[in-house]
C-alpha cells in the first residue's frame, strides 16, 4: 500500500520479519499489520495485510497495554543482564588491577 495522500506513514520491521505501518493525518490513524511468507518457504503460513482504524483514544488505550505488557519482559532482561559474568572479573579485582594497566594516550583515542 502507497502512503495515502496528506498521511504521515512510520513503519517498523519487527525481529520476526513482520511489519507495522502507521498511517496517521488529522483526521485518523489507521494500523495496518502485514506478515509475508514466501510459499517456497511454508506453503500453508497465510501472508496476510490487516488495517484497523484507531481513535486517538484507542490509540492512547493500545499504546498504554502495549506498555504495560512490555515492562516484565525488559525488567526480568534488566535484571539478567545485571547478574554478574563469572568470566568477568569481579569490580574489586578490576579496581586493584587499575594501575597495572598502561595510561591512555591521546595517539590511542580515534575519532568515531
Amino acid at each position: 500500500m502507497s502512503t495515502p495522500k496528506g498521511m504521515k506513514c512510520t513503519h517498523r520491521r519487527l525481529a520476526n520479519g513482520d511489519r507495522i505501518h502507521l498511517y496517521s493525518d488529522l483526521e485518523q490513524i489507521v494500523l495496518q499489520l502485514r506478515h509475508q511468507t514466501p510459499t517456497e518457504e511454508d506453503i500453508l503460513d497465510a501472508s496476510f495485510k490487516v488495517a484497523v482504524s484507531l481513535s486517538p483514544e484507542d490509540a492512547l488505550v493500545l499504546a498504554s497495554d502495549l506498555l504495560v505488557s512490555a515492562v516484565p519482559h525488559l525488567t526480568r532482561q534488566a535484571t539478567a543482564s545485571s547478574l554478574p559474568d563469572p568470566e568477568l572479573p569481579s569490580q574489586e579485582e578490576e579496581k586493584s588491577d587499575f594501575k597495572a594497566r598502561p595510561p591512555v594516550t591521546e595517539d590511542l583515542i580515534m575519532d568515531c
